[in-house]
Order: structure tokens, then C-alpha cells, then sequence
């Protein structure tokens, strides 16, 4: 997903895409239905760290989609159910394409302060409009006491993709200080934050 290539501890539900798939749908259930709204129709839709492309399913059907992943196994299970999706480094800007809208789907909190930031500046070169969708959920594991330190541990485990350390959980003040950040990275005409079950959706609209 980012451009850390040491192998790293993966884990089981990074190596096996039904079984990947099985967990967003528990973790999401009916909630990115959502996306249809944000989203729009007749939209050109690009998704960095876009696993097996699964999040194509949530958009209309007269909207283009793509993406890149660096899970090989993922890229190759989405491209057997035609998904126009390619291995791929999201912190390199050569694999981007102009779109629409850029989707950032579960994928700030695996990544360093400074890949973030990396992130957002090569998506503002070239999308009209960034989605964010993040977890925020995981501010649990960000709070000072036994059972979020434990809670931490686990899900670095289980969401741990392989190719990036997952070092600190974001609190909710850290996610919300994050986005107004983002101005210096990119030129925002708007911002829209909707916390949704557990959830930021976040569109982000380039001047």
C-alpha cells in the first residue's frame, strides 16, 4: 500500500481476500451505502490502496472505477472479477490517473504522519474531490488505560497488511486536527465531516 517495501508480519486477513472481504462487511455492515450519496453518479473514481476493488460495488453503476495495491494476491483476486485495478505504490505519483474523485478507504491510519501528508499532496494534483472513509472506532485503542493499550495490540495484528507498521492509533481530536491540517497540503474550497456510526466520511472538496 505505501511505499515501505520491507516484508513486515501480514495478517491473516491481508492474505486471504474472501476472508478480508467477510471482515469489512462485519465491520461496515450496511454503512457505506452512504458512498452512493457522497459519491454521485456519472463520477470518474480512483482508489489508492484499493485492495481487490471491493469498494466499486458501493458506487453507481455509470461510475468509472480504478485503483492500485501493492498486495499482489488482492490485485489478482480483483482483476479475475474485472476490476480495472493494477499493482501499484500509492506515495508514487506515476501511478495516479486524473479523476474525479480520489476514495481513501481504511488506509490514514496504517500510514506514517509524514506518508499522509505525501498522500494528499499527489491526490490534490490529481482529483476535483477526496473521500476519506476512516474507522474511527480506533480512537478506543488511543485512549491511557489497560484495556485500549490491549485493544491496540490486537488490532495492530489483525490489521496488519504487510507492507506497513501500524505505530499509533489516532484519537478523535487527532483525526479532527489531522483534516484542518490538510490545508497546507492542498487547496480546499470545502470540507464536509460526517461521523457516521462509528465512522468519518470526509469529502473534501479542491479549490
Amino acid at each position: 500500500m505505501s511505499m515501505v517495501h520491507t516484508p513486515r508480519r501480514q495478517s491473516i486477513f491481508y492474505r486471504h481476500p474472501l476472508l478480508y472481504d467477510l471482515g469489512i462487511h462485519f465491520l461496515y455492515l450496511n454503512r457505506l451505502k452512504i458512498l452512493k450519496e457522497i459519491v454521485g453518479h456519472d463520477m470518474n473514481v480512483f482508489e489508492p490502496a484499493c485492495g481487490f476493488g471491493r469498494m466499486k460495488k458501493y458506487l453507481h453503476e455509470d461510475c468509472v472505477y480504478s485503483g492500485i495495491d501493492l498486495n499482489e494476491k488482492f490485485v489478482s483476486f480483483g482483476r479475475k472479477k474485472n476490476r480495472n485495478i493494477n499493482v501499484g505504490d500509492i506515495l508514487k505519483k506515476e501511478n495516479y490517473s486524473p479523476a474525479d474523485i480520489i476514495l481513501l478507504c481504511d488506509i490514514l491510519h496504517h500510514l506514517q504522519m509524514p506518508e499522509i501528508h505525501c498522500l494528499f499532496r499527489i491526490a490534490g494534483k490529481f482529483a476535483k474531490k477526496i473521500v476519506i472513509i476512516e474507522p474511527t472506532f480506533v480512537a478506543l485503542a488511543a485512549k491511557k488505560n489497560t484495556f485500549s493499550h490491549l485493544l491496540g495490540k490486537l488490532m495492530t495484528r489483525v490489521d496488519s497488511d504487510g507492507f506497513n507498521e501500524i505505530t499509533h492509533w489516532m484519537s478523535r481530536e487527532e483525526y479532527h486536527d489531522l483534516f484542518v491540517s490538510l490545508n497546507a497540503d492542498i487547496p480546499i474550497l470545502n470540507m464536509t465531516i460526517r461521523h457516521h456510526y462509528y465512522h468519518d466520511f470526509v469529502e473534501i472538496v479542491l479549490a
